[in-house]
């Protein structure tokens, strides 16, 4: 899929998906939990690979009940998955590192939006996109 001239990878594999093999740089990923076929999109402009490390940290915490009680009190469709599953069969894949997309938060933010509206179309996953509002974050 092309937009804006970016050009989006949204075939995944299982078993391609490593954390540890993504960049250092901002971009646009998709988290992708195999057991559940279910598909989260996400932003950042700082390192890909430091983000989704810190996701999976946050998910096997969720797992071993070891977050503080404001933390463990949260609810929600991600939040019940991490509880069961922590970071097992989670796979992160890079969906776009153009540059671009990396320098340029609106148009960043801008590509989420259009493949949040992806996730809700296709039918091969689940979607548990679950933002409802864009951050100011970078």
């Amino acid at each position: 899929m092309i937009y804006k001239g970016v050009q989006f990878n949204l075939t995944f594999v299982e078993g391609n998906g490593d954390v540890a093999n993504m960049p250092t740089h901002g971009g646009i990923y998709a988290e992708i939990h195999w057991p559940t076929r279910s598909i989260r999109i996400g932003e950042t402009g700082n390192s890909m690979r430091g983000r989704n490390r810190s996701h999976m940290r946050w998910a096997d915490k969720h797992r071993k009940s070891a977050h503080n009680e404001k933390e463990a009190a949260r609810q929600g469709i991600i939040v019940d998955l991490v509880k069961e599953w922590g970071s097992e069969g989670l796979e992160f894949n890079v969906i776009t590192d153009d540059p671009r997309v990396r320098e340029d938060r609106e148009l960043r933010v801008d590509c989420e939006k259009h493949l949040h509206e992806w996730a809700r179309e296709q039918t091969e996953f689940r979607n548990i996109n679950t933002q409802r509002g864009y951050r100011t974050r970078n």
